[in-house]
């Protein structure tokens, strides 16, 4: 898969043109910025200084057991003995980090404090201090402070006391007690909240019990008189025998290659592969700071874990990526022991007149989980030549079709415990039919539909005419009436990814290229693209490429979405319309730099408990440590396209 030298540059010249990292791109950026919140972002970041490197050197010697060496010259930070807090931070695969810090009147002083106090811990003689390989040393200072008010802090405001997590930190004094929330406590505790912040200082600070619901211990917090000031800070980390800069708790990286884009896409694929179980199920969810497979929307389903089933099928289309990008049979296996733990969930559906099936899982049956389900199973028969599952695709379709509704509207569930006592929901009133609402369901169903249209062999035409006239008329109601019908639930950031998808497939059949289809989908990918943080109006370096609802809000890097405007450049490219393809490739070449940023690399796993278990994933936000099989899954399929598409 290597690249030629001039592809390479050919490449990296694009990527450096549209996402606006030029210099004089970026002038204009910063001219343009409406409230730049911060100046931190220099070329320092990219590269640890020869200085920084010694500082490093000296440290991990001093914690070794040698007298503290005399501390080089020109470091890339000043010491500001009124402000200038330090922290170091042990890490070693197995061991809880092992973290101090203190301020003393210059550097040497400081570094001497807390080297001395790390190393009067009991656990330090957990970490092998001496061997770069194993023990990483994280060295944050405090760099800046402010006023702040603990109690109007935000995290999607532009004010003085929004919360940026991984680059605001607090000091904060309670009780006589003055306390650190560094900047890279967000990486270490994965923070992303102002409510996540909130609870953390609420236990810190020993302001409720432990045991104290997380709602009512905010609120004690926040009815406590505490003093505030925002912070920030410059940090450095190990890593064997280099030491790399942090940015949000985080190595920057440099704009990707097409070499690091397909490195990064199997990476991904692997750690599905190597996160599945002997009954063909993923690893569904994991928390590598606490390694825990306890997800954090069900934490009292532990025994069996929650799993879902509409996400299995888009690990196992992750998979068959892999495959189709690698050749090794290896995907393809697990891919089809993925689809016969899916196939085991089907249930025969009894008011059809001929074979239908529904996946049923969770008491529930979607119809996103049949639509998912069904793109993964032609997937697997296009790709293996393997028949084994026509009946279930078959089955699947007649499914799908029984839940459009006489006007086109795609019912969200078959089957739903609240509903109907649990039976089966046929012809539900209107009221139902918006309470059961999806954006992404009735998408997911009518790719389904099309591949298997488009793809696979089926002699039955009556089957064929009903898909193709169905499929229609529930395109119609999407495109024509939905948004009309459900005007109030149309978010400002549209999430019709899976019917972008869809409607690639089906204006390629005849009769199905129809301009309010073709509309839809371009009308979307323009209210993506200015939603989207760029260049000109990125508050913070890593957000390029990520959207936002309301400009300001925390940067959303967000691969599934970027999976419909790839289907918005594939339209185009079929169209002939080279104009619109090319600018939909610029934006998609600065997405993909946004999710490199949630790639768990050897390098960014250091605050995990077991880096290993969690490297070639794709966790869910920047200072976030989980990691859902959709989040890898949904960075896998948006990156094999993209790598697909380039020259």
């Amino acid at each position: 898969m290597a690249e030629t030298g001039n592809r390479s540059r050919f490449f990296w010249l694009i990527f450096f043109l549209v996402a606006g990292l030029l210099p004089v791109a970026a002038a204009r950026a910063a001219a343009d910025r409406p409230h730049p919140l911060t100046n931190q972002f220099q070329n320092n970041f990219k590269e640890a200084g020869t200085a920084e490197k010694e500082l490093f050197r000296v440290i991990r010697r001093a914690l070794s057991g040698k007298n503290l060496a005399p501390l080089p010259q020109n470091l890339n930070f000043s010491f500001q003995p009124e402000i200038a807090q330090i922290y170091i931070t042990l890490l070693q695969s197995g061991n809880q980090p092992l973290r101090w810090g203190a301020r003393r009147k210059d550097l040497a002083k400081t570094l001497k404090r807390v080297i001395a106090q790390v190393k009067s811990r009991p656990r330090f003689t957990e970490f092998n201090v001496s061997d770069p390989d194993k023990c990483r040393i994280l060295f944050e200072i405090v760099t800046a402070e402010k006023e702040g008010d603990l109690k109007k802090l935000d995290g999607n405001t532009l004010h003085g006391n929004r919360f940026e997590p991984g680059i605001t930190g607090l000091k904060y004094s309670c009780a006589g007690i003055t306390r650190y929330f560094m900047p890279t406590d967000a990486i270490m505790h994965s923070i992303m909240s102002v409510k996540q912040l909130l609870n953390f200082i609420a236990k810190k600070s020993g302001i409720a019990p432990q045991t104290t619901r997380k709602s009512e211990r905010i609120k004690l917090l926040l009815k406590t008189p505490i003093k505030c000031k925002l912070l920030t800070s410059r940090a450095w980390i190990s890593y064997k025998t280099t030491v790399l800069p942090l940015y949000r708790g985080a190595p920057m990286l440099p704009p990707p290659n097409k070499k690091e884009l397909y490195a990064s896409t199997i990476n991904g694929v692997d750690w599905l592969y190597d996160n599945m179980y002997d009954d063909g199920r993923f690893l569904y969810y994991y928390d590598g700071i606490k390694d825990s497979r306890v997800d954090f929307i069900h934490p009292r389903q532990q025994s069996p874990l929650y799993y879902n089933i509409l996400r299995h099928s888009g690990g196992t289309i992750a998979l068959l990526w892999g495959y189709e990008l690698t050749g090794e049979i290896k995907y393809l296996k697990a891919a089809k022991k993925s689809l016969e733990y899916l196939q085991s969930t089907f249930i025969t559906q009894t008011e059809t007149k001929d074979y239908a099936c529904f996946p049923f899982f969770n008491h529930k049956s979607k119809l996103g989980g049949a639509g998912v389900g069904l793109v993964a199973l032609v997937k697997y028969t296009l790709l293996s030549g393997d028949n084994c599952f026509a009946k279930a695709m078959t089955g699947l379709v007649r499914h799908i079709l029984s839940r459009i509704d006489k006007d086109g509207e795609m019912i969200g569930y078959y089957i739903h415990p609240k509903y109907n006592q649990g039976k089966p929901l046929i012809n539900p009133q209107a009221d139902i039919k918006k309470e059961l609402f999806s954006f992404y369901y009735p998408g997911e169903a009518l790719l389904g539909l099309a591949l298997y249209y488009r793809y696979i062999e089926n002699k039955d035409e009556k089957l064929r005419l009903e898909i193709l006239r169905k499929s229609r008329k529930a395109l119609d109601f999407l495109v024509e009436v939905r948004p009309q019908k459900y005007a109030d639930l149309f978010p400002a950031l549209p999430a019709d990814a899976w019917l972008m998808q869809a409607i690639e497939e089906w204006v390629k059949v005849p009769g199905c290229k129809k301009a309010a289809y073709i509309d839809f989908v371009f009308r979307d990918t323009d209210a993506l693209a200015s939603h989207m943080y760029k260049a000109a109006n990125s508050l913070y370096p890593d957000y390029p490429g990520g959207f936002y609802y309301k400009y300001g809000d925390h940067v959303y890097h967000d691969a599934s979405r970027g999976e419909g405007v790839m289907a918005a450049y594939r339209l185009a490219q079929y169209l002939k319309d080279d104009k619109r393809a090319r600018q939909i490739m610029k934006n998609m070449l600065i997405s993909a730099y946004g999710i490199m940023y949630l790639r768990q690399t050897p390098q960014s796993t250091f605050a995990h408990l077991y880096p290993q278990k969690s490297c070639g994933s794709f966790r869910f936000k920047l200072t976030r440590a989980w990691i859902r099989v959709d989040s890898t899954q949904h960075a896998v399929c948006f990156l094999a396209r993209l790598y697909q598409s380039l020259p």
